[in-house]
This record gives C-alpha cells, structure tokens and sequence, in this order.
C-alpha cells in the first residue's frame, strides 16, 4: 500500500487504471485510463488516453497493483477472477479476464456496472465455481456473496494476472486507470491495464 511518503519515479513506460478498488460500489466509479507523466509527493500526474493531463492525490492508504501477460491457463476452478463482460446473444460474453492473486481474494467482490466501453458492460469479482470447455471458449459458473453469473470466455478475451505492487512501480510513462485515488493499476512488461 502506498503510504504520504514521496515516490521514486524512476523513467519506464507503462499504462496505467487510477480507481477506488476497496468496494465493489466504489469500485464501480469512473476511473482515469492514460499514462504516468509524473510521481511526487502522493501526486500523480496522468496523460488521459482523449490527450488531457489529470492530476490526481492518492489516498494515504491507496492500493497499488500490477497487471502483467497471463493466458487461458490461467483460468482454473477455485481462482478469484475479475470479468469485464457483456451481453451479447442473450449471455454474458467476457471482454478481458483479470486473474486475481490469491491475497487479493475478495477484493470488490460482486457484480456491477462497469466503464470499459461506451456500450453496457459489467464487472463481476468472484470464484470460479466451475468452468467447462465450449468449442474454442470456456464457460465459468462464478459465485460472489449474494450472486452467482454464467459467463463465456471467448479466445478473444484479454486475460492478465493481477497482484500487489511495491510503491516503485508507480513510474513516469507508465500506463494507469482512478482526483483522489484509493488505487492504482498498473501495467508491467508491455502489458496496457485492460480494465
């Protein structure tokens, strides 16, 4: 977790996904997609992906977290996964897959409205009750408290490993999705959060 300390920003490129990740309702909120341009002092400075400059304060308490290149084998009974998804032919069809590091189970647990696309999408934080192969795509049964959701991953679907990061990833040119942020997603080894 970040503390008020200054930041290292040492000079790499990445993306990053500023957000409120401690809650799935806060989770829900508009987050900021672009790249670190700056890292001081519990500031963060973010070229916006529509070419503005966003200045954002991190909460003391702020999470940081890095996603880094995973794929379909990933995907297994019993993980904790987060799924942006939409409805398409009358199912829920995954857009990208974050597979969750098993510290971080439970993190905004649920299913709600997310912002990936201008059309309808949501975000579902849960287990991985069963998953079945259709064709060339998986099907996951998904359980979360108060919930359970059907979703198909397509081949298509983007999947990334998701974990902790120490305070020294948060580096200029670093790609980011979060004014003040509980958290920060950042993308490592040429990988663009998805999320």
């Amino acid at each position: 977790m970040l503390t008020s300390r200054s930041l290292w920003v040492p000079i790499a490129a990445a993306a990053v996904l500023v957000g409120v990740l401690l809650s799935a309702p806060a989770f829900a909120q508009a987050h900021i997609r672009g790249t670190l341009t700056a890292a001081k002092d519990g500031t963060i400075s973010v070229q916006t992906v529509k070419g503005g400059t966003e200045s954002i304060n991190l909460a003391n308490d702020a999470g940081l977290f890095l996603v880094t290149k995973a794929d379909m084998s990933a995907i297994q009974s019993g993980k904790f996964v987060g799924i942006t998804s939409v409805e398409q032919g009358g199912k829920r069809v995954a857009r990208e897959v974050h597979v969750f590091d098993d510290s971080l189970r439970g993190l905004a647990e649920g299913h709600y409205p997310w912002d990936l696309e201008s059309e309808p999408n949501m975000m579902t934080n849960a287990n991985i009750a069963k998953v079945e192969e259709v064709g060339t795509d998986r099907v996951l049964r998904l359980n979360y408290s108060g919930g359970e959701q059907t979703i198909t991953i397509p081949t298509s679907a983007v999947v990334v490993a998701f974990d902790k990061a120490p305070a020294d990833q948060l580096a200029a040119g670093r790609k980011k999705e979060g004014s003040e942020a509980a958290a920060v997603v950042i993308g490592a080894e040429g990988v663009k959060p998805p999320m």
